[in-house]
Protein backbone atom coordinates (compact mmCIF):
# COMPACT_ATOMS: atom_id res chain seq x y z
CA UNK A 1 0.00 0.00 0.00
CA UNK A 2 1.42 3.56 -0.94
CA UNK A 3 2.16 5.20 2.05
CA UNK A 4 0.81 8.92 2.73
CA UNK A 5 3.14 11.24 0.80
CA UNK A 6 4.66 9.41 -2.22
CA UNK A 7 7.32 10.93 -4.34
CA UNK A 8 8.41 9.61 -7.76
CA UNK A 9 12.15 8.94 -8.26
CA UNK A 10 13.50 11.43 -11.06
CA UNK A 11 16.10 10.93 -13.25
CA UNK A 12 19.92 9.46 -12.10
CA UNK A 13 21.66 12.14 -12.37
CA UNK A 14 25.57 12.20 -13.42
CA UNK A 15 28.26 13.00 -11.74
CA UNK A 16 29.33 16.78 -11.96
CA UNK A 17 31.29 17.43 -14.78
CA UNK A 18 34.76 18.69 -14.08
CA UNK A 19 34.53 21.85 -16.44
CA UNK A 20 31.58 22.99 -14.98
CA UNK A 21 32.64 23.04 -11.44
CA UNK A 22 33.74 26.00 -9.64
CA UNK A 23 36.61 27.91 -11.67
CA UNK A 24 40.04 28.01 -11.04
CA UNK A 25 42.66 30.75 -10.80
CA UNK A 26 43.37 30.74 -14.63
CA UNK A 27 40.18 30.62 -15.54
CA UNK A 28 39.54 33.59 -13.20
CA UNK A 29 42.07 35.23 -14.29
CA UNK A 30 40.58 37.28 -17.60
CA UNK A 31 37.12 38.25 -15.97
CA UNK A 32 39.59 40.38 -13.44
CA UNK A 33 41.36 41.76 -16.25
CA UNK A 34 38.47 42.56 -17.92
CA UNK A 35 37.20 44.58 -14.91
CA UNK A 36 39.80 46.68 -14.80
CA UNK A 37 39.72 46.96 -19.35
CA UNK A 38 35.82 47.54 -19.22
CA UNK A 39 36.96 50.91 -17.03
CA UNK A 40 39.63 51.91 -18.52
CA UNK A 41 38.24 51.84 -21.94
CA UNK A 42 35.79 54.92 -22.00
CA UNK A 43 38.72 57.37 -21.00
CA UNK A 44 41.68 55.90 -23.49
CA UNK A 45 38.60 56.60 -26.23
CA UNK A 46 38.41 59.78 -25.08
CA UNK A 47 41.75 61.01 -25.77
CA UNK A 48 41.83 59.47 -28.79
CA UNK A 49 38.89 61.81 -29.67
CA UNK A 50 40.47 64.64 -27.89
CA UNK A 51 43.54 63.65 -30.19
CA UNK A 52 41.19 63.92 -33.48
CA UNK A 53 39.70 67.13 -32.85
CA UNK A 54 42.98 68.45 -32.06
CA UNK A 55 44.47 67.35 -35.63
CA UNK A 56 41.58 68.96 -36.43
CA UNK A 57 42.44 72.28 -36.11
CA UNK A 58 39.35 73.62 -35.14
CA UNK A 59 38.16 73.23 -38.93
CA UNK A 60 34.50 71.42 -39.36
CA UNK A 61 35.53 67.42 -39.85
CA UNK A 62 33.04 68.23 -43.03
CA UNK A 63 35.42 70.41 -44.42
CA UNK A 64 38.39 67.80 -44.81
CA UNK A 65 35.89 64.98 -45.56
CA UNK A 66 35.56 65.00 -49.60
CA UNK A 67 33.67 60.94 -49.35
CA UNK A 68 32.00 61.22 -45.63
CA UNK A 69 30.08 58.39 -46.87
CA UNK A 70 32.82 55.81 -46.90
CA UNK A 71 33.28 56.38 -43.11
CA UNK A 72 30.85 54.53 -42.20
CA UNK A 73 31.89 51.46 -44.93
CA UNK A 74 35.09 51.49 -42.57
CA UNK A 75 33.10 51.46 -39.62
CA UNK A 76 31.05 48.34 -40.84
CA UNK A 77 34.46 46.42 -42.39
CA UNK A 78 35.95 47.03 -38.68
CA UNK A 79 33.61 44.26 -37.67
CA UNK A 80 34.24 41.87 -40.35
CA UNK A 81 38.01 40.51 -38.47
CA UNK A 82 35.39 40.09 -34.69
CA UNK A 83 32.62 37.86 -37.01
CA UNK A 84 35.03 35.75 -39.14
CA UNK A 85 37.55 34.95 -36.38
CA UNK A 86 34.63 34.09 -34.25
CA UNK A 87 33.52 31.85 -36.66
CA UNK A 88 36.80 30.38 -37.28
CA UNK A 89 36.79 29.18 -33.78
CA UNK A 90 33.18 27.94 -33.98
CA UNK A 91 34.46 25.49 -36.85
CA UNK A 92 37.58 24.42 -35.42
CA UNK A 93 35.28 23.46 -32.45
CA UNK A 94 32.95 21.20 -34.17
CA UNK A 95 36.12 19.08 -35.84
CA UNK A 96 37.44 18.89 -32.55
CA UNK A 97 34.46 18.24 -30.62
CA UNK A 98 34.87 20.78 -28.36
CA UNK A 99 31.49 22.31 -28.07
CA UNK A 100 31.67 25.66 -28.50
CA UNK A 101 29.24 27.59 -31.09
CA UNK A 102 29.51 30.82 -32.76
CA UNK A 103 28.19 32.23 -29.62
CA UNK A 104 31.09 31.15 -27.45
CA UNK A 105 33.36 31.35 -29.81
CA UNK A 106 32.41 35.34 -30.02
CA UNK A 107 32.78 35.56 -26.50
CA UNK A 108 36.36 34.20 -26.43
CA UNK A 109 37.35 36.87 -29.16
CA UNK A 110 35.89 39.72 -27.55
CA UNK A 111 36.96 38.81 -24.25
CA UNK A 112 40.33 38.91 -25.61
CA UNK A 113 39.84 42.05 -27.61
CA UNK A 114 39.08 43.92 -24.43
CA UNK A 115 41.75 42.06 -22.77
CA UNK A 116 44.28 42.94 -24.78
CA UNK A 117 43.51 46.67 -24.97
CA UNK A 118 44.85 46.92 -21.36
CA UNK A 119 48.19 44.76 -22.08
CA UNK A 120 51.30 45.08 -23.60
CA UNK A 121 51.03 44.67 -27.36
CA UNK A 122 54.45 43.12 -27.07
CA UNK A 123 53.12 40.22 -24.75
CA UNK A 124 50.85 38.54 -27.71
CA UNK A 125 47.27 37.88 -27.09
CA UNK A 126 47.64 34.59 -27.95
CA UNK A 127 47.52 33.53 -24.07
CA UNK A 128 45.27 35.73 -23.42
CA UNK A 129 42.89 33.83 -26.28
CA UNK A 130 44.15 30.40 -24.55
CA UNK A 131 42.96 31.18 -20.85
CA UNK A 132 39.69 32.05 -22.46
CA UNK A 133 38.93 28.92 -24.07
CA UNK A 134 40.05 27.31 -21.05
CA UNK A 135 37.74 29.55 -19.56
CA UNK A 136 34.73 28.24 -21.66
CA UNK A 137 35.62 24.68 -20.76
CA UNK A 138 38.14 23.48 -23.35
CA UNK A 139 41.40 21.39 -22.12
CA UNK A 140 44.43 23.31 -22.32
CA UNK A 141 46.17 20.83 -24.75
CA UNK A 142 42.57 21.29 -26.89
CA UNK A 143 43.10 25.18 -26.80
CA UNK A 144 46.77 25.50 -28.03
CA UNK A 145 45.57 22.92 -30.80
CA UNK A 146 43.08 25.47 -32.14
CA UNK A 147 45.00 28.19 -31.39
CA UNK A 148 48.09 26.20 -33.80
CA UNK A 149 45.74 25.91 -36.34
CA UNK A 150 44.14 29.86 -36.48
CA UNK A 151 48.19 30.36 -35.98
CA UNK A 152 49.10 28.30 -39.22
CA UNK A 153 46.59 30.00 -41.03
CA UNK A 154 47.57 33.53 -40.35
CA UNK A 155 50.62 32.75 -41.34
CA UNK A 156 49.60 31.63 -44.82
CA UNK A 157 47.21 34.32 -45.42
CA UNK A 158 49.31 36.94 -44.12
CA UNK A 159 52.52 35.94 -46.34
CA UNK A 160 50.59 35.32 -49.27
CA UNK A 161 48.92 38.87 -48.95
CA UNK A 162 52.11 40.48 -47.93
CA UNK A 163 53.72 39.15 -51.37
CA UNK A 164 50.85 39.69 -53.77
CA UNK A 165 50.01 43.47 -52.03
CA UNK A 166 54.50 44.21 -52.71
CA UNK A 167 54.17 43.07 -56.13
CA UNK A 168 51.17 44.52 -57.08
CA UNK A 169 51.75 48.15 -55.42
CA UNK A 170 54.98 48.11 -58.06
CA UNK A 171 57.51 47.86 -55.04
CA UNK A 172 56.30 51.36 -54.33
CA UNK A 173 57.20 50.81 -50.71
CA UNK A 174 60.93 49.35 -51.59
CA UNK A 175 61.83 52.29 -53.92
CA UNK A 176 60.46 54.76 -51.06
CA UNK A 177 62.32 52.92 -48.49
CA UNK A 178 65.58 52.59 -50.56
CA UNK A 179 65.18 56.61 -51.08
CA UNK A 180 65.71 56.88 -47.28
CA UNK A 181 69.27 56.21 -46.13
CA UNK A 182 68.78 57.09 -42.21
CA UNK A 183 65.46 54.41 -42.36
CA UNK A 184 67.46 52.28 -43.54
CA UNK A 185 69.91 52.65 -41.31
CA UNK A 186 68.10 52.60 -38.27
CA UNK A 187 66.10 49.23 -39.88
CA UNK A 188 69.40 47.64 -39.87
CA UNK A 189 70.42 49.12 -36.01
CA UNK A 190 67.05 47.60 -34.70
CA UNK A 191 67.35 44.59 -36.25
CA UNK A 192 71.23 44.19 -35.08
CA UNK A 193 69.47 44.65 -31.74
CA UNK A 194 66.68 42.28 -31.84
CA UNK A 195 69.52 39.60 -32.87
CA UNK A 196 71.82 40.56 -30.12
CA UNK A 197 68.57 40.26 -27.66
CA UNK A 198 67.22 36.97 -28.58
CA UNK A 199 70.97 35.35 -29.01
CA UNK A 200 71.29 36.67 -25.64
CA UNK A 201 68.18 35.20 -24.25
CA UNK A 202 68.86 32.03 -26.02
CA UNK A 203 72.76 31.67 -24.72
CA UNK A 204 71.15 32.55 -21.14
CA UNK A 205 68.34 29.52 -21.56
CA UNK A 206 70.84 26.97 -23.02
CA UNK A 207 73.06 27.49 -19.75
CA UNK A 208 69.84 27.46 -17.40
CA UNK A 209 68.85 24.40 -19.40
CA UNK A 210 72.43 23.04 -19.05
CA UNK A 211 73.27 23.67 -15.51
CA UNK A 212 69.18 21.81 -14.64
CA UNK A 213 70.73 18.93 -16.86
CA UNK A 214 73.86 18.24 -14.59
CA UNK A 215 72.22 19.02 -11.59
CA UNK A 216 73.87 22.45 -10.26
CA UNK A 217 70.84 23.98 -8.75
CA UNK A 218 69.72 20.65 -6.98
CA UNK A 219 68.08 17.51 -7.40
CA UNK A 220 64.70 18.82 -6.33
CA UNK A 221 64.48 21.21 -9.10
CA UNK A 222 66.10 18.72 -12.17
CA UNK A 223 63.46 16.73 -10.70
CA UNK A 224 60.39 18.91 -11.16
CA UNK A 225 62.67 20.17 -14.61
CA UNK A 226 62.33 16.77 -15.97
CA UNK A 227 58.42 16.34 -15.19
CA UNK A 228 57.87 19.32 -17.11
CA UNK A 229 59.70 18.10 -19.42
CA UNK A 230 57.90 14.87 -19.75
CA UNK A 231 54.27 16.86 -19.66
CA UNK A 232 55.83 18.86 -22.07
CA UNK A 233 56.44 16.23 -24.55
CA UNK A 234 52.92 14.75 -23.80
CA UNK A 235 51.29 17.91 -24.58
CA UNK A 236 52.82 17.98 -27.78
CA UNK A 237 52.06 14.50 -28.47
CA UNK A 238 48.43 15.35 -28.24
CA UNK A 239 48.63 18.34 -30.51
CA UNK A 240 50.47 16.14 -33.21
CA UNK A 241 47.13 13.48 -33.47
CA UNK A 242 44.87 16.82 -33.93
CA UNK A 243 47.23 17.89 -36.79
CA UNK A 244 47.31 14.34 -38.23
CA UNK A 245 43.37 14.00 -37.82
CA UNK A 246 43.06 17.17 -39.94
CA UNK A 247 45.45 15.34 -42.52
CA UNK A 248 43.15 12.58 -42.98
CA UNK A 249 39.70 13.93 -42.83
CA UNK A 250 39.74 17.80 -42.23
CA UNK A 251 40.82 19.60 -45.23
CA UNK A 252 37.14 20.55 -46.13
CA UNK A 253 37.36 22.65 -42.83
CA UNK A 254 40.81 24.09 -43.15
CA UNK A 255 40.08 25.40 -47.02
CA UNK A 256 36.86 26.86 -45.51
CA UNK A 257 38.77 28.63 -42.13
CA UNK A 258 41.72 29.87 -44.48
CA UNK A 259 39.15 31.60 -46.85
CA UNK A 260 37.55 33.19 -43.26
CA UNK A 261 41.31 34.43 -42.75
CA UNK A 262 41.49 35.70 -45.96
CA UNK A 263 38.35 38.02 -45.65
CA UNK A 264 39.33 38.59 -41.94
CA UNK A 265 43.03 40.11 -42.78
CA UNK A 266 41.66 41.57 -45.97
CA UNK A 267 39.01 43.44 -43.91
CA UNK A 268 41.31 44.44 -40.69
CA UNK A 269 43.96 46.03 -43.16
CA UNK A 270 41.86 47.99 -45.89
CA UNK A 271 40.19 50.51 -43.47
CA UNK A 272 43.36 52.65 -44.00
CA UNK A 273 42.70 52.58 -47.33
CA UNK A 274 38.71 53.64 -47.11
CA UNK A 275 39.48 56.42 -44.38
CA UNK A 276 42.23 58.18 -46.95
CA UNK A 277 39.84 57.62 -49.73
CA UNK A 278 37.69 59.28 -47.34
CA UNK A 279 39.47 62.30 -47.26
CA UNK A 280 39.73 62.52 -51.10
CA UNK A 281 43.39 61.13 -51.17
CA UNK A 282 43.80 58.42 -54.40
CA UNK A 283 43.42 55.07 -53.34
CA UNK A 284 46.38 52.49 -53.81
CA UNK A 285 44.37 49.31 -51.98
CA UNK A 286 47.86 47.03 -52.35
CA UNK A 287 49.88 49.81 -50.91
CA UNK A 288 47.38 51.01 -48.38
CA UNK A 289 47.10 47.10 -47.58
CA UNK A 290 50.73 46.39 -46.76
CA UNK A 291 51.02 49.67 -45.54
CA UNK A 292 48.71 48.90 -42.88
CA UNK A 293 49.78 45.30 -42.27
CA UNK A 294 53.39 47.03 -41.38
CA UNK A 295 52.24 49.93 -38.85
CA UNK A 296 50.08 46.76 -37.15
CA UNK A 297 53.43 44.94 -37.15
CA UNK A 298 55.49 47.77 -35.51
CA UNK A 299 52.74 48.57 -33.23
CA UNK A 300 52.85 44.72 -32.10
CA UNK A 301 56.26 44.96 -30.75
CA UNK A 302 56.10 48.39 -28.83
CA UNK A 303 55.67 47.42 -24.63
CA UNK A 304 52.23 49.96 -24.49
CA UNK A 305 48.75 48.88 -24.02
CA UNK A 306 47.07 48.21 -27.33
CA UNK A 307 50.47 49.22 -28.77
CA UNK A 308 49.49 53.10 -28.25
CA UNK A 309 52.02 55.55 -29.60
CA UNK A 310 53.39 52.73 -31.61
CA UNK A 311 50.77 52.62 -34.13
CA UNK A 312 50.18 56.04 -34.80
CA UNK A 313 54.17 56.66 -35.13
CA UNK A 314 54.32 54.18 -37.41
CA UNK A 315 50.81 55.85 -39.58
CA UNK A 316 52.59 58.68 -40.23
CA UNK A 317 56.25 57.80 -40.93
CA UNK A 318 54.77 55.12 -43.57
CA UNK A 319 51.69 56.76 -45.03
CA UNK A 320 53.95 60.48 -44.89
CA UNK A 321 55.36 59.59 -48.44
CA UNK A 322 51.67 59.17 -49.88
CA UNK A 323 49.50 61.21 -47.98
CA UNK A 324 48.61 64.71 -48.72
CA UNK A 325 50.65 66.68 -45.38
CA UNK A 326 47.15 68.61 -44.75
CA UNK A 327 44.90 65.58 -44.09
CA UNK A 328 47.71 63.00 -42.66
CA UNK A 329 47.00 63.62 -38.68
CA UNK A 330 43.47 64.04 -39.08
CA UNK A 331 42.96 60.83 -41.02
CA UNK A 332 45.33 59.10 -39.26
CA UNK A 333 43.03 60.04 -35.17
CA UNK A 334 40.15 58.58 -37.67
CA UNK A 335 41.80 55.69 -38.75
CA UNK A 336 42.92 54.98 -35.20
CA UNK A 337 38.82 55.68 -33.75
CA UNK A 338 37.81 52.80 -36.63
CA UNK A 339 40.50 50.57 -37.03
CA UNK A 340 40.79 49.97 -32.69
CA UNK A 341 38.25 51.77 -30.62
CA UNK A 342 35.18 51.01 -32.36
CA UNK A 343 35.49 47.49 -32.52
CA UNK A 344 36.74 47.97 -29.16
CA UNK A 345 34.11 49.52 -27.76
CA UNK A 346 31.54 46.95 -29.94
CA UNK A 347 33.69 43.68 -28.44
CA UNK A 348 33.18 45.46 -24.52
CA UNK A 349 29.07 45.58 -25.25
CA UNK A 350 28.78 41.95 -26.69
CA UNK A 351 31.20 40.53 -24.27
CA UNK A 352 29.06 42.05 -21.29
CA UNK A 353 25.77 41.13 -23.04
CA UNK A 354 27.12 37.36 -23.29
CA UNK A 355 28.36 37.76 -20.02
CA UNK A 356 25.10 38.60 -18.69
CA UNK A 357 22.90 36.10 -20.73
CA UNK A 358 24.98 33.39 -19.26
CA UNK A 359 24.64 34.66 -15.67
CA UNK A 360 20.94 34.48 -15.95
CA UNK A 361 20.93 31.26 -17.48
CA UNK A 362 23.14 29.65 -14.41
CA UNK A 363 20.38 31.35 -12.14
CA UNK A 364 17.63 30.00 -13.80
CA UNK A 365 15.90 26.90 -12.29
CA UNK A 366 16.06 23.77 -13.99
CA UNK A 367 12.45 22.72 -14.98
CA UNK A 368 13.84 18.94 -15.54
CA UNK A 369 15.03 19.22 -11.88
CA UNK A 370 11.99 20.96 -10.58
CA UNK A 371 9.38 18.22 -12.10
CA UNK A 372 11.77 15.27 -11.15
CA UNK A 373 11.05 16.62 -7.27
CA UNK A 374 7.30 17.23 -7.21
CA UNK A 375 5.45 15.34 -4.76
CA UNK A 376 2.55 13.41 -6.12
CA UNK A 377 -0.50 13.60 -4.65
CA UNK A 378 -1.50 10.51 -2.13
CA UNK A 379 -3.01 7.42 -3.86
CA UNK A 380 -6.43 6.17 -1.65
CA UNK A 381 -5.74 2.74 0.09
CA UNK A 382 -8.02 -0.16 -1.55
Amino acid sequence: MAGPCQTVAGPVLSAPDPLQSAPTPWQRLPRRTLTIALSVLPLVALANVAVLVWSLGGIDLAGRLVAPGLLPVAGLVAFVPMLANSLRIALWSRFLGLGLGFREGLKVVTGTMVTDSITPSAAGGVPIKVLFLIGEGVPARRAATLISFQTAEDAVVLSSLAALCLGFSGFQLVDFIARQPDLVARIEADLASIGLILLGVSALIAGFGGALAAGLLGETLRARAAGLVRRGRGFAGHVVRDWLKVMRRGKGIALANLALALAQWLARFSIAGLVLAAFGQAWHPALYWLLQYLVQSISSVVPTPGGAGGAEAGFLLLFAPFVAASVLVAAMSTWRLIFFYLPLAGAALVFFLLQRTARLRAAAPDPLAADSAAPVAPQPAE
